[in-house]
């Protein structure tokens, strides 16, 4: 008679294991899809400004909110996709560049 007790109970603990090891391991569609740096605060750079000044390396509050934004470009993968389209962009330039030329920027490069 025990027997449908634990067979339910067991089908319980596999779903809520299941459940456990999603919640940790899945990527949830509820997390913060902003970048670790996220938007640039002006009290940030503020505060970032006063910290280096009091450090002895005074910098503008502008320059550490640019570094900041390019930060979070770079976490995003912006600045890699246009290095990257930047790379093909010239790789498909040399590949239909002329032999002339290409001998040519060959001979400059040597001598």
């Amino acid at each position: 008679m025990d027997m449908p007790f634990y067979l339910f109970f067991g089908i319980v603990g596999l779903v809520v294991g299941g459940l456990v090891v999603w919640f940790l391991l899945a990527e949830h569609p509820f997390e913060s899809l902003e970048t670790p740096g996220g938007p640039v605060d002006a009290v940030e750079a503020s505060l970032l400004a006063k910290q280096m000044a009091d450090d002895g390396r005074p910098i503008d509050e502008e320059t550490i909110a640019k570094l900041l934004e390019l930060h979070g470009a770079y976490v995003d993968g912006v600045i890699r996709e246009t290095q990257a389209a930047a790379e093909a962009a010239r790789l498909e330039s040399e590949r239909t560049q002329p032999i002339e030329e290409i001998e040519e920027t060959a001979r400059e490069d040597v001598g």
